[in-house]
């Protein structure tokens, strides 16, 4: 991985910009935000869009509104078909792109005005196949936006407000170059400074790499970007991941499947899926990766354990058996996954009681958070 620091990317006047970008957007019942999501498109400093909206069945007048778009806008194109769910929505867009680019916003979010000029810029800097952006969470029922924070950098923490046009003709971030492996493990360790995330939204890429022999598409289901976005870095040779924040990700809007917290359908459903990826890892050659992924799961999969634990939902007893079903299967690999690089020692012995003695465990973790817990709470007020 080649890191530059303060990294000047020089801006592409509009008769340079001769690349078509096809930019897909799905739509389901957004009635209240797909014209700021489209908005924010069409306000692009790179020109040279096309702009493909997927209105997946909408029961309100979404579709309405996107056609109202595209009568504005001749870069718009609107496709009215029945609900199938975001993956299918995705491909139907993708099977009549006409860009050399491709790249994809959710309906419900918005993107800055230099973002597609930013990462272009980025392409041509470093010849690569994909670029990756930063991103904002952005929190709407609040009105406020949080920046989810990548490294230490300030160049990685500018403020939305402002146009990052530090030196003239250009824009200035952090980035970094990578080849498919360290692509894939950007990903797969979840890098706080290169956020490389399973989502599509922040990436921008060459078509040819999904519409060569073996086309790539989105399956169908939820968390369908999982197993895509891992097959897609698999095929890219080089990569920029820039740390400037060109995404607004809406993280609590009203009404989104994603955001109406755990649900044990959706657990049922992510679980395979990242058992795809790890299939996906393997047969790529990257079998450490694939531990390391496992690592990122098992620790997620015991704090789940933990938090279901700790409620009063009647189903408590049934989630918690569930639960303990996937992780022994931990004990299958223990080795090679808590040997993987970034495997904390303190996440391994947890790992270790649970595994040898649930029971124990459970008891251990009802000491902790009527003991041990409040008596750190207290010292810390003490020392304060």
């Amino acid at each position: 991985m080649q890191e530059h620091q303060s990294y000047k990317l020089n801006r592409i006047d509009e008769p340079d910009q001769t690349d078509l970008i096809t930019v897909i957007v799905a739509c389901y019942n957004i009635e209240a935000y797909i014209k700021r999501c489209i908005d924010s498109i069409t306000a692009q400093t790179y020109k040279n869009l096309e702009i493909l909206i997927t209105d997946d069945g909408s029961t309100d007048s979404s579709g309405d509104i996107c056609d109202q778009l595209a009568s504005e806008d001749t870069r718009i194109k609107v496709f009215h078909t029945d609900n199938h769910g975001l993956g299918l929505a995705r491909d139907y867009a993708m099977d009549r792109a006409n860009g050399v680019f491709i790249t994809f916003v959710d309906g419900d979010d918005y993107i800055e005005p230099r973002m597609y000029e930013e990462m272009m810029a980025a392409m041509r800097a470093f010849d690569s196949d994909i670029v990756v952006s930063g991103y904002r969470r952005v929190y709407e029922q609040t009105r406020d936006m949080t920046v989810r924070e990548s490294g230490t950098s300030s160049n990685c923490d500018l403020d939305n407000e402002t146009d990052n046009a530090g030196i003239a003709g250009g824009y200035i971030t952090d980035l970094a170059l990578m080849d498919s492996q360290e692509l894939l493990r950007a990903l797969v360790e979840e890098d706080e400074k290169y956020e490389v995330q399973n989502c599509a939204w922040n990436k921008l890429y060459k078509k040819s790499l999904v519409d060569d022999a073996d086309k790539l598409r989105f399956p169908e289901g939820l968390y369908e970007d999982i197993v895509y976005t891992t097959k897609l870095l698999n095929r890219a040779s080089k990569g920029v991941v820039i740390c400037d924040k060109l995404y607004n990700y809406i993280i609590d809007r009203s009404g989104s499947i994603m955001n109406q917290g755990v649900k044990w359908d959706i657990l049922t459903h992510q679980i395979p899926a990242y058992r795809k990826r790890d299939q996906v890892l393997c047969q790529a050659g990257y079998r450490e990766l694939a531990y390391t992924h496992q690592y990122m799961v098992y620790k997620k999969l015991l704090l789940l354990y933990t938090q279901v634990r700790r409620t009063h939902d009647p189903d408590k007893k049934a989630k918690m058996s569930a639960l303990y079903d996937v992780i022994i299967g931990a004990k299958n690999n223990y080795k090679n996954i808590y040997s993987c690089r970034i495997a904390d020692p303190h996440q391994e012995l947890r790992m270790k009681l649970f595994l040898k003695n649930t029971i124990l465990y459970n008891a251990f973790m009802a000491v902790n958070d009527t003991l041990i817990i409040p008596v750190k709470v207290w010292i810390n007020k003490m020392i304060k």
